[in-house]
């Protein structure tokens, strides 16, 4: 016996267990999406300061030349949390490199950027600390515990710290040692800014203690901590999250609003009924209100555990991925987020129940109990569905109709669809921008080793065939890339091959010149050369065409790179983009610049005339030449044949190895390849690359795991919206098979409905999608300057998924249908 009218609430809820749980679940995968987002950008953030200050080093203003009064304002300024002072010495020569002196304070050693991946940092003036790459230098024997000598002076090595590729390839290295009594005026102040204060705030005033010119920012680390000077691209990102944040939220409303909506106008009639036995719309309201709290307990804290699981679940992916290439990701669970995206979820539910709340409070009895609240009479018209008819049958036009009839129905199961499309469309647009403006996940962030020439010695060893044979039957190398220098070229090609964009911003990106009678448009270009392993890495990142050595050598083929990059000297931001609008099949004529003149007349050289053959969407290869170029791939035969050399020669060669654990050994026995003496030397790449490659695949993972989410909470929205209004629909389909309506006829009535509301659902969503990603390309555009194009791909697939979801949608309910009587159906009241 009930006491009360809302334990009417835990009834229905448990009568209606598949409408329920298709709630919960949407309430669920909401919060779930809102709490990861939150924890997986905290883990970013951090992560990418980590990484700025494992770079750059943690202090966020370094001061020069400073006097006792500088030092008195900086170190007792409240918003100053450590700070400490750092002095170079002079450089020795210890066998061709060039080793450096560095004395800091305790506190600077903490916050220079130097990281100890085995021991520990100096803790008294006859400790050191060098890097690994360097200690085979000391000695063979050389380790933790070993005595080095420097200026007259014996150090204890306490710790090794992390290789600097960039040390390595200067033959520059870096010994650190402590002391507290360091001549001030003779040193760098460094300090590092609290994280309790504004940080903005703190540097500015903080920057005005000394001269323009005596002070350093560490601009790497206060742009990621959002204090950067540029502040269009702090604006820029921040735009687009809260573009990204906004959409979920909006999306989890719509997602539980709908399923509220439909719970109201399944039960009119009972409410009707309540209201006429005397209960008032207050109690109504209370009614679908509880339902809206036990839903919230049930859904949010589970909602919370899922993005928990999620975050975790991404950090194995990312180390599964990532293996012992990448840098383990800290998981940290900040409760303000937890409780940030709890409180998100219970207001989304309240504010999506109090709509369908009040109309079922306000709904009036009598019209209720006659099930005529949500009905509208058609309108006579004399055309009436024809066109559909002729096409569909007579199946087709009740479709039509019955969208038409209940206009509240029809903009409930379209706002729905129209939601889950603009989610997909938004997060696809979000994701191939983020991977557009950010650095690629190429070839070379799996380069283990280099070897080059030494820049400090007279002698010069080439790089032949005889050494890469050898380094490539080490047991412990996978491949071996050659590398060369890329070579400067002039590039002739159509007029319509300019690019609008780069016209406007530059305009000496584009000359004139003739060529066999015909005007064309003149470009800088960089030939880059690649082996025939480096051919084989490209295949996977052409966008149209292919790649076939030789044919590439045969038809005088290359393969274009479409991602440039130009400084845009109004803005002062860059464009990353295509310098040219070329594709497979043109022809385009190249002339050797030897010299690397830029006045060099076109036609007055060899020119040649060479055929693309394929389109590179990114760099397989990090590219080192003028970024701005139009950057053309070849063979080796091909840039002999192009610049009429016998000999081109590799500048370096790139390993990978086998297994990264085998570092050490790799190492030893390529050096013991290039022989001692030689001007070759090996340079360790895996700790740089390692940083590298964590920031770039945690942005991928991060982006492509929302894109698996958002389809996810899109596709129970459609599910859920038009599963329940078929139900509610029983006795209505019921009727119509019991007059001759039969259930191939009904079944071909409902799944055009069904697809009618995807079709318009797509349309719809996919304009407002379309539209807020070029307001998320604005908020790009200060960031990286890039042309943006409609998202045809992402607005097809959203479009295809709806109607396909809405299809398969129908057919669970249809299947119901089916088995049930239909006297028994038609003659149920509620």
């Amino acid at each position: 016996m009930l006491s009360s009218y809302v334990q009417l609430t835990g009834k229905y809820l448990k009568s209606n267990k598949k409408r329920s749980l298709l709630t919960i679940i949407g309430i669920i995968l909401s919060v779930a999406l809102i709490c990861t987002i939150g924890l997986f950008v905290n883990g970013v953030q951090n992560m990418q300061i980590e990484s700025m200050k494992s770079t750059y080093g943690s202090w966020h203003i370094a001061y020069s030349n400073v006097d006792d009064s500088l030092v008195s304002k900086v170190i007792n300024n409240p918003k100053v949390s450590r700070y400490g002072f750092y002095s170079e010495g002079k450089e020795e020569n210890f066998d061709k490199i060039k080793v450096k002196q560095i004395t800091a304070t305790d506190k600077a050693l903490e916050l220079l950027p130097y990281k100890v991946e085995k021991g520990r940092l100096p803790k008294n003036e006859n400790e050191a600390a060098m890097e690994k790459w360097f200690l085979s230098k000391i000695g063979n024997k050389a380790e933790i515990g070993s005595k080095i000598k420097f200026d007259n002076k014996e150090y204890e090595l306490v710790g090794i710290l992390e290789d600097n590729t960039q040390n390595q390839i200067d033959g520059k290295a870096v010994l650190m040692c402590k002391s507290n009594s360091i001549d001030k005026k003779n040193s760098i102040l460094l300090a590092e800014i609290s994280s309790k204060t504004k940080l903005k705030a703190a540097v500015d005033e903080l920057s005005k203690l000394s001269k323009l010119g005596k002070y350093q920012l560490n601009e790497y680390v206060l742009t990621v901590e959002g204090a950067g000077s540029n502040a269009s691209v702090n604006s820029g990102i921040y735009t687009v999250l809260l573009i990204i944040i906004g959409i979920v939220v909006i999306s989890t409303i719509a997602v539980i609003y709908n399923s509220f909506q439909i719970s109201v106008v399944e039960r009119i009639k009972q409410f009707g009924l309540l209201r006429a036995v005397g209960a008032t719309p207050k109690q109504i309201r209370k009614i679908v209100l509880r339902e809206a709290t036990v839903l919230a307990l049930i859904g949010v804290p589970i909602g919370l555990l899922c993005g928990i699981i999620a975050i975790y679940g991404i950090n194995f992916v990312f180390k599964l991925i990532g293996a012992d290439s990448v840098m383990p990701m800290k998981v940290v669970l900040d409760s303000k987020i937890m409780l940030i995206s709890g409180a998100v979820g219970i207001v989304s539910i309240y504010i999506s129940a109090l709509i369908p709340a009040f109309y079922a409070g306000r709904i009036s009895p009598l019209v209720a109990i006659s099930s005529r609240a949500s009905i509208t009479k058609e309108k006579i018209k004399r055309r009436k569905n024809t066109i559909v008819q002729k096409i569909f049958g007579f199946e087709g036009a009740m479709a039509s109709k019955n969208i038409k009839r209940n206009r509240k129905r029809y903009r409930i199961t379209v706002f729905s669809i129209i939601i889950s499309v603009v989610l997909f469309v938004a997060f696809k647009s979000f994701m191939d921008m983020t991977l557009h403006i950010s650095n690629s996940l190429n070839e070379s962030k799996n380069i283990h080793f280099s070897v080059m020439e030494d820049g400090g010695s007279k002698q010069k060893d080439l790089i032949n065939d005889n050494l890469v044979q050898n380094i490539k039957s080490l047991k412990v190398v996978d491949k071996v890339y050659k590398q060369y220098e890329p070579y400067s070229f002039h590039a002739a090609m159509d007029q319509s091959s300019e690019i609008a964009k780069v016209k406007e911003m530059r305009t000496d990106i584009y000359k004139k010149a003739e060529v066999n009678g015909s005007e064309k448009s003149l470009i800088s270009s960089s030939l880059i050369v690649y082996d025939s392993n480096s051919i084989k890495a490209a295949k996977k990142y052409l966008e149209s065409g292919n790649i076939d050595e030789e044919k590439l050598n045969n038809e005088n083929g290359v393969i274009i790179i479409r991602k440039s990059r130009i400084y845009n000297p109004k803005t002062k931001n860059s464009y990353l983009g295509s310098v040219a609008d070329l594709n497979v099949g043109n022809e385009i004529y190249i002339q050797y610049d030897g010299s690397s003149k830029q006045n060099i007349q076109f036609g007055k050289g060899n020119v040649i005339k060479v055929k693309v053959m394929g389109i590179a969407y990114d760099d397989p290869f990090d590219f080192y030449g003028d970024p701005s170029t139009l950057k053309i791939i070849t063979t080796e035969s091909m840039a002999k044949k192009l610049m009429g050399e016998k000999n081109i020669n590799p500048t370096s060669l790139n390993i990978s190895i086998k297994d990264i654990k085998d570092e050490e050994a790799a190492k030893s026995q390529i050096e013991n390849v290039i022989k001692p003496g030689s001007s070759l030397k090996a340079v360790d790449n895996i700790d740089g690359n390692k940083q590298a490659k964590t920031a770039i695949l945690m942005v991928e993972i991060l982006i492509y795991g929302f894109v698996i989410v958002v389809s996810l909470i899109g596709s129970v929205n459609i599910i859920n919206t038009i599963t329940t209004n078929i139900i509610l629909r029983r006795r209505e389909f019921a009727a119509l098979k019991s007059i001759g309506l039969t259930q191939k006829g009904l079944k071909k009535m409902i799944v055009l409905e069904g697809l009618l509301y995807g079709i318009a659902g797509a349309v719809y969503g996919s304009v407002i999608g379309c539209g807020l990603s070029y307001i998320m390309y604005k908020g790009f555009y200060n960031v990286r300057e890039f042309t943006w194009s409609i998202p045809w791909n992402a607005m097809i697939i959203a479009a295809i998924a709806a109607i396909v979801i809405s299809y398969i949608s129908v057919l669970s309910p249809l299947s119901r249908i089916k088995k049930e009587n239909l006297i028994d159906v038609v003659r149920e009241d509620y």
